[in-house]
């Protein structure tokens, strides 16, 4: 039994660690966003393809 009870315990722990780590999402503050496409739908450019920079 105790074989079996501390990988268990090593791996609650190790990914309590994990969950507890600070998320970072999309762009930081200051950072600039990469090129990418749309499709315009609407004006003079309608149904070309934009690419943003």
């Amino acid at each position: 039994m105790k074989r079996f009870c501390a990988p268990v315990l090593a791996l609650l722990i190790a990914t309590a660690s994990l969950m507890a780590a600070e998320l970072k999402s999309g762009l930081q503050v200051g950072d600039a966003a990469g090129v990418f496409n749309v499709r315009d739908i609407t004006g003079p450019n309608k149904d070309k393809t934009l690419c943003y920079r």
